[in-house]
């Protein structure tokens, strides 16, 4: 008794092996079990394949057709993750013709860690989610249909799934644009940093912590009206200006030989964009006995105290 049959288009497919595995090792006891079933594979001039054959007469299809449907549902969503997803995002990717093609492979890689969930804590569930939810719709086919083109499956049944693959491909394409973007104003700031005249010797950059900046000279003076646009207290709370640009817009325009970035967040975004802009000109300092005062009372850092040159 015939199951199901499988067709895939490519008839040299070389997943059509990986997909027979899945489809073993999800049926499992069913296959070797005499009333089970047998996995029987095809090829011919334009297609390949794989039919899944009950064992008559110890199979019956209502006592054992649901069990059989459930876990070849599983068994082909796991396929289609694992062997047609990077490819459709690759073909989604390719329409994007602004992009050459070292950019696409750098947002195909991006696409696939989102898809992958390699931002979030459980890293496994956004997989999961999506191999679930192809499964229930694979097992309503199955249930209905025994022939299956899997490409066409996938073409004109899985309209909400490859919707939220253009959605992700839409949303790595604007992370890459953005980011080039930034990655070009960092080089043009650079630039303007490298070629501007030094105003001032050093300035100490004191990062309270969250949005709180004081900029003070070599003396640890607060800088005067006449190096900075409006002083240099930055709250940043309700304020139009991005933190990142107020502070770099302040220091562009002081221009100091040499910077010295005071703060006990280090890796915070705002430490790291100065750092790129102004490279060899800043240090940056964890604890010193000068900036003790200035920030976090009775704090003590578990590394060697920092040496800050004057």
């Amino acid at each position: 008794m015939e199951l199901f049959t499988i067709t895939i288009q490519n008839p040299s497919d070389p997943h059509l092996t990986s997909l027979i595995t899945l489809l073993e090792q999800e049926l499992g006891d069913l296959h070797k079990h005499p009333c089970g079933v047998t996995l029987e594979t095809f090829e011919a001039s334009s297609v390949s394949g794989v039919t899944c054959v009950g064992h008559l007469p110890g199979f019956q299809l209502q006592l054992h057709g649901q069990e059989v449907w459930n876990r070849a549902s599983r068994a082909l969503a796991e396929y289609i993750l694992a062997a047609k997803e990077e490819p459709l995002i690759r073909s989604l990717l390719d329409k994007e013709r602004h992009l050459d093609l070292e950019e696409r492979g750098k947002i195909e890689t991006y696409c696939m860690q989102l898809l992958n969930g390699y931002e979030e804590l459980n890293h496994a569930d956004s997989r999961q989610r999506r191999k679930t939810k192809l499964s229930r719709i694979l097992v309503k086919y199955l249930e209905e249909y025994t022939s299956l083109n899997l490409e066409g499956f996938i073409r004109f049944r899985l309209d909400n799934y490859l919707s939220e693959l253009r959605e992700v491909v839409d949303y790595a394409v604007d992370e890459y644009v953005l980011e080039r973007q930034y990655q070009e104003f960092i080089g043009l700031l650079k630039y303007f940093v490298f070629i501007q005249d030094t105003k001032i010797p050093l300035a100490h950059l004191v990062h309270k912590g969250g949005h709180e900046f004081v900029l003070l000279n070599e003396r640890w003076d607060p800088l005067e009206p006449s190096h900075v646009v409006e002083g240099m207290v930055v709250e940043m709370i309700d304020c139009d200006m991005e933190m990142e640009d107020m502070i770099v817009s302040t220091l562009i325009n002081v221009s100091p030989g040499h910077i010295v970035i005071h703060t006990r967040e280090k890796d915070s975004q705002v430490i790291k964009t100065i750092q790129q802009i102004f490279d060899t000109r800043v240090q940056v300092c964890d604890y010193c006995k000068d900036c003790e005062a200035h920030l976090s009372p009775g704090w003590k850092p578990q590394d060697q105290v920092i040496d800050v040159q004057h």
